[in-house]
């Protein structure tokens, strides 16, 4: 009775099949490690960098501040207030006496006006914030300021002066308008050789009140299937302004095509803003290197054609001496 026949060439294509599903498979499953960010001082600090508040026409709402000397001299602050505006998309705001429908200044009133504070302590400022009952419904939005003179007490030399602010986004009820739209949702490429995927969202405010998205990034890969899911850090969107939305995918390995699907949701009634974006991945080098180790694998497996049909003949008892 005879073996059945077996092919060389067949075993031959599965060994390879599966040392380069093995090599792929040790690429995806790699994983790389987050780094630390560090953060440094400056001659004062601010609690709380922002307070977003609610009220009435006709309240007076009251809060504090605490403002802490972190230099190694007396400091002498001054107290102002003003208004400001969204400039750029980068959240960065501008300060103004310019007085408009979102004005909160005038409304603002802080004590104490001006203190030293010693090396190392701290001061709470009291601020009084009285709504107008003839107040536009909407968002109103002002700051307060504190600022150095330029001059320490007690010294001969001059100070650099400094400012910092804590800014105030105030929600006054009434008919209001909450209304915002994703304009754009990109990658900052469209075909990565590696992670991270940096995202950006560009969310625009069409309403009368400040709104503050929150949101997550779903990625599916080229099956449908989710891979991952991405919590978006909120920011404030002030009226009439759009404001850039970054995100990050650290994923370093990538093959095939992705799909990104962004869902902010914002406003007292749960409104949401969807877009989606592709993205393609592939290891260039990773997978050089695998070709390229396949291609001398078969070049040396067909050289030695003829030793490995003899050794396949032995192997399956098909040899005849």
């Amino acid at each position: 009775m005879t073996k059945p026949k077996i092919k060389w060439h067949q075993s031959v294509i599965t060994v390879l099949i599966g040392l380069g599903l093995t090599l792929i498979t040790s690429i995806v499953l790699a994983q790389e490690q987050p780094g630390s960010q560090g953060s440094s001082g400056t001659g004062m600090a601010i609690s709380p960098p922002t307070f977003e508040l609610t009220g009435n026409p006709g309240d007076v709402i009251d809060n504090t501040i605490k403002l802490t000397n972190l230099s190694n001299r007396p400091i002498t602050i001054g107290v102002d207030r003003r208004n400001f505006t969204a400039v750029g998309e980068e959240g960065a705001v501008g300060l103004t006496d310019e007085e408009t429908t979102f004005s909160l200044a005038s409304w603002i009133t802080v004590s104490p006006s001006e203190v030293t504070i010693e090396p190392g302590q701290s001061q709470i400022f009291s601020f009084r914030t009285s709504v107008p009952y003839n107040a536009e419904p909407g968002g109103h939005f002002g700051s307060v300021i504190f600022k150095t003179g330029g001059q320490t007490p007690g010294s001969s030399g001059a100070a650099v002066a400094q400012e910092v602010a804590s800014l105030i986004l105030l929600r006054v009820a009434g008919q209001t308008t909450v209304s915002g739209e994703i304009l754009s949702f990109t990658t900052n490429k469209s075909f990565y050789d590696y992670g991270p995927i940096d995202f950006e969202a560009r969310v625009i405010n069409e309403g009368s009140v400040h709104i503050k998205p929150i949101g997550s990034i779903t990625i599916n890969n080229m099956f449908g299937k989710q891979v991952d899911k991405i919590a978006i850090e909120p920011k404030n969107v002030l009226p009439d302004a759009t404001r850039r939305i970054p995100a990050s995918w650290n994923k370093k390995y990538l093959i095939g095509k992705y799909t990104a699907t962004v869902v902010f949701s914002y406003g007292t009634n749960g409104e949401t803003m969807i877009k989606s974006t592709t993205f393609s991945g592939f290891p260039v080098k990773e997978g050089g290197i695998i070709l390229a180790a396949l291609l001398i694998l078969l070049a040396i497996l067909f050289k030695m054609r003829k030793r490995l049909r003899l050794a396949f003949k032995i192997l399956f008892g098909n040899y005849k001496a």
